[in-house]
């Protein structure tokens, strides 16, 4: 068909396909004269085919031409039905195509043909300009030439005149035409795949108006042309698909999307109505595993969910049911995990072993086409409203498994923080990041309150947890997000401060391990991780004489008026200092007048307020020189100890981590800092600290204060790759992992229930030891599930008969015994309809059933203990959340809209169970602190009597509290000596108590 043919055709379509008797798209073409322009018309490929079978036809045969006309048609129509000729030219933009493909279906017949696409975003690119006209100007003759450029090839480049034939042309920006450019990349479905089929995928190509229409983890209808082009990494006959897309429309991101026909509703209100249709939903979950009733009643509720809301302050209650399982190997927990993976509408499997954070949610990589960032979907964002199946949890790095908590995006410090990078200097990390964005704002990557910068030339000193050393490196990026409402300040025993989001990790020593905690979880009297010395601070050659003078200036006794620079000297040797530096001065009473030129000529810079980096970075006996001077100037030494009365808090700090950088420890107060070890300073000895082994201490946290947000925008962040851990303020501190977390909770969707199992430590589990002690996963996540089950492999003869006589059956291919009394398909279609459809209200009696439970088993924790001042918690706020949780899921999983009774009894009974197998204290009672700090309250408690005991008998006796003081004291509180000798010995591992001579103990 000719292109003028098309042309007249659309502006008969275009002016006489009505709907209810209306001209539908002389309408939409009206509607681009509104005040905020569209600059695009969407077309209905059905109304075209059943006005114009050929044209419609031509439209999916030859795209680019029928795109074309449609677009020239638009123009005419606006020219002579609305007497407009001003607007730029307007997209047509085709939708509802005859066919959907999936991605794995998209092939070589398909080349130059319009193609409709479903399947879901892993990634997008940032948005840059793309040159879609671009003028070439000669600088020699002036001669314009207009190369039209496409997306999808590489940039077409005119390299001589046509006129003149000169080579001195060059692209003209100002006349060129520029629009955004996008890309993304799309991928099959989870739930279009069968078990073990690779997902497919193709990149597409976003312009102009319709960039940024979705974002990783979206569902998308796509239609575009399917254009091909040749691999660039050799020359091989090889083409990549790539689609050039026309329109883009997010569809349901609901896992209840799943096909349900009339019939399949009227299946699923008959099984509804069965007695026993909880039993027959938990009877037909991996049915060729024997037993495991409460686990699978627990996974049944998961797979069915609580109802989320959000209340009218905006808060957002989950109704999603996370579920851990863990146990000894070969108990079939994968097998579990992966036939809920084939059942669960929408549900993304994965293991721990293969799994980063980026893997489970977002990560920012490199996209070969643009060589720009791109932000790439994970596990979790995938299943955004499904199921995330993930085993051996315990596998995955403390980092990567804290991507299952939330509120990430916010783990940052405060605007002042200072962070000690490579080179010596000290800087804001605030002033740092925004400073090196506002300059960089084109390599900037913006997410939802979020701005990332890659960064080349920043090194800092970072921290190898695996070997407890310091290495240098290079930052990998620096990052700001929005601020929260208040912030964490810490205190430690070193006299240094922090201040953090809530949400920061705290690195902890616990029980002679190092583990996170959220900084608003902190206490005071823990034990974060510090460092004994800096390592790697590069040496710069500094003179001493400089060095020496530099402390003079930075000494209390010295003051500057601008031109002079005045030192008291009241002490002989300050004297000889100035006279042996051989710098020119004047003398005035009991003070030395230094001209400004004079210190010029040393090079040092006239507002000297710190100690500057390279006396940081400068040689051990530069920096020994200069803490001499210092002493001699402000110090007081006395038993191996000095103290130095500094001008500023800050130069107390500079001087405190000049001190570390030599291995030597201090304290400040104020502005004062006290030395432990002056000698070696005087005598400049080396310290055992000089001596290599390893560089990590602990420091007590001495307060914990909550401060208000009242001025800060954003927080603040440096990244260090692989390390994520860096030194500054004599501790070891987190940074998170930015990049990633740009696209996990900030910009992306991860509302994900969650089915992990993981194994225990030592390989099997051991029912004498408590659950954390176990299994390698910090409290803080253990106890964001729900349902927690042990699966326990015991010799049993009547049950191991009943499971050899299950496995042969099955493996005999006695179908009755495998066959789930609920079909997998129809379970599956239950499950959507159910989500959809029901939305259970808890009645007054279920409500009333909850409330008693809960009061019961709080009522329970005091009795008997008021005498000991021990407080077992049994349950909390967290368990009474989970409870409703599951009471909602069992009464979804009969469709009925009330919560009864009976579905709080069940849930009540199903979490007992596990509470019972995970939380019971040395006594039998449940106790939930197992879960959320890893040691019972009884535990904890006894802890506080031996630290109580150790305190009271070290003011006894100048060596300190002896043991058996101390075994005799834990007696009379009902501690028995082997118990309080463990006690002990923890304490110790933790530094929180120390030996002076053998036998005896002091609190750190």
């Amino acid at each position: 068909m000719e292109r003028e043919e098309m042309i007249e055709r659309f502006v008969k379509f275009f002016r006489e396909y009505t709907e209810e008797e209306e001209p539908l798209y002389l309408g939409k073409i009206k509607d681009l004269l509104t005040v905020t322009p569209k600059r695009s018309v969407t077309i209905n490929w059905m109304h075209l085919n059943s006005y114009d079978p050929e044209l419609a036809n031509e439209v999916l045969e030859h795209p680019e031409e029928g795109i074309g006309a449609a677009e020239d048609a638009i123009q005419i129509v606006l020219r002579e039905d609305f007497l407009r000729e001003d607007l730029p030219r307007i997209h047509a933009r085709f939708y509802n195509l005859p066919e959907t493909l999936l991605v794995k279906d998209i092939g070589a017949e398909h080349i130059n043909k319009l193609v409709q696409v479903e399947g879901v975003i892993t990634r997008v690119t940032e948005i840059k300009p793309f040159v879609s006209r671009a003028v070439f100007v000669c600088k020699d003759c002036g001669n314009e030439m207009v190369v039209t450029q496409r997306p999808y090839e590489g940039f077409t480049v005119v390299k001589k005149c046509e006129v003149c034939g000169s080579k001195n042309v060059a692209l003209d920006v100002d006349k060129s035409s520029f629009v955004n450019f996008q890309m993304f990349r799309i991928q099959d479905r989870p739930e279009t795949l069968k078990g073990g089929q690779m997902p497919r995928f193709i990149d597409g190509i976003l312009l102009d108006d319709i960039v940024d229409t979705a974002m990783p983890g979206d569902r998308v209808l796509v239609t575009g042309i399917l254009r091909v082009v040749q691999e660039r990494r050799e020359k091989t006959p090889v083409f990549r698909k790539v689609l050039e897309v026309n329109h883009i429309e997010p569809v349901s991101k609901e896992i209840e999307e799943l096909e349900i026909t009339p019939e399949d509703e009227q299946k699923i209100r008959e099984l509804a109505k069965r007695k026993d249709i909880v039993e027959a939903i938990v009877d037909s979950i991996a049915p060729a595993i024997y037993g495991y009733r409460e686990v699978k009643k627990g996974i049944a509720l998961a797979l069915f969910g609580g109802v989320p809301r959000t209340l009218p302050d905006g808060t957002r209650l989950r109704g999603d049911i996370h579920v851990l399982l863990v146990g000894d190997p070969g108990v079939a927990k994968s097998q579990i995990l992966r036939y809920v993976s084939n059942l669960a509408p929408r549900a993304i499997y994965t293991s721990g072993k293969s799994s980063s954070a980026a893997g489970l949610t977002a990560a920012a990589v490199r996209d070969e086409f643009t060589g720009g960032w791109v932000l790439e979907a994970g596990a979790l964002v995938l299943a955004d409203g499904g199921y995330a199946l993930i085993d051996e949890l315990d596998k995955m790095s403390d980092r990567d498994r804290s991507v299952i908590h939330e509120a990430l995006e916010q783990q940052s410090y405060h605007h002042d923080f200072e962070i000690l990078l490579a080179d010596g200097r000290k800087v804001k990390i605030g002033e740092l990041v925004d400073s090196l964005i506002e300059k960089n704002r084109d390599r900037v990557i913006v997410g939802k309150d979020t701005e990332i910068l890659p960064v080349d030339d920043i090194y800092v000193l970072a921290y190898d947890l695996k070997n407890k050393r310091i290495v240098k490196v290079k930052a990998d990026r620096v990052s700001r997000h929005k601020a929260p409402e208040h912030f964490i300040g810490l205190k430690f025993s070193n006299g240094r401060e922090i201040v953090v989001t809530p949400e920061h990790p705290i690195m902890i020593w616990e029980n002679g391990e190092i583990k996170e905690k959220p900084a608003e979880e902190v206490k005071e009297g823990e034990m974060v991780l510090g460092v004994r010395r800096y390592e790697h601070l590069d040496s710069k050659d500094v003179d001493e004489r400089k060095a020496k003078l530099i402390a003079l200036l930075l000494s209390k006794l010295s003051s500057s008026n601008g031109q002079y620079f005045e030192i008291k000297l009241h002490n002989k040797g300050l004297k000889s200092v100035l006279d042996e530096i051989g710098v020119r001065y004047e003398l005035a009473d009991d003070r030395a007048i230094l001209p400004v030129n004079e210190l010029i000529k040393f090079g040092i810079p006239i507002d000297l307020r710190r100690v500057p980096p390279e006396i940081m970075c400068g040689s051990r006996e530069v920096k020994l020189t200069f803490l001499k001077i210092l002493l001699v100037a402000d110090g007081s030494i006395s038993g191996g100890m000095a103290k130095l009365d500094l001008i500023s808090r800050e130069l107390a700090e500079d001087v405190q981590d000049l001190l570390l950088s030599l291995g030597i420890s201090s304290e400040i107060s104020g502005n004062v800092l006290v030395i432990f070890d002056a000698e070696v300073i005087l005598k400049g000895e080396e310290t055992s600290e000089d001596k290599g082994g390893e560089n990590a201490r602990g420091i007590r946290v001495v307060e914990v204060e909550k401060i208000p947000n009242k001025d800060w925008k954003w927080v603040y962040d440096v990244t260090v790759e692989p390390y994520h851990l860096f030194v500054s303020h004599g501790l070891v501190l987190h940074n998170t992992i930015s990049i990633s977390k740009a696209g996990i909770t900030a910009t992306l969707n991860a509302r994900t229930t969650v089915i992990a199992a993981a194994n225990p430590k030592h390989g099997r589990f051991n029912r004498m030891k408590p659950l954390f002690e176990q299994i390698d996963l910090p409290p803080t996540l253990l106890s964001r599930f729900d349902l927690i089950f042990v699966l326990v492999d015991e010799p049993d003869e009547k049950l191991d008969s009943e499971i050899a006589r299950h496995i042969l059956r099955v493996r005999r291919g006695e179908s009755e015994v495998v066959t789930p009394k609920i079909s997998h398909e129809l379970l599956r279609k239950y499950i959507a309809y159910a989500k959809k459809n029901v939305h259970p209200v808890i009645s007054e009696e279920a409500m009333e059933e909850i409330e008693k439970y809960y009061v019961r088993m709080r009522r329970s924790a005091k009795k008997g203990s008021e005498n000991e001042g021990i407080r077992p918690i049994p349950i909390t706020a967290r368990q009474l959340e989970a409870l409703i949780r599951l009471s909602e899921a069992h009464a979804r999983m009969r469709l009925s809209p009330i919560v009864t009774r009976e579905d709080a009894r069940e849930a009540i009974k199903l979490m007992e169970y596990t509470l019972r197998q995970i939380a019971t204290d040395e006594t039998g009672q449940i106790d939930v602190t197992i879960l959320e700090v890893g040691q019972s309250a009884r535990k904890l408690s006894k802890v506080e009597r031996i630290l109580d005991i150790i305190e009271k008998l070290q003011k006894t006796s100048e060596k300190g509290a002896h043991i058996d003081d101390i075994l005799e004291e834990a007696k009379k509180f009902g501690i028995e000596k082997q118990e309080a000798r463990e006690i002990i010995e923890k304490l110790l591992q933790q530094g929180q108590i120390y030996m002076p001579e053998t036998g005896y103990y002091k609190l750190l």
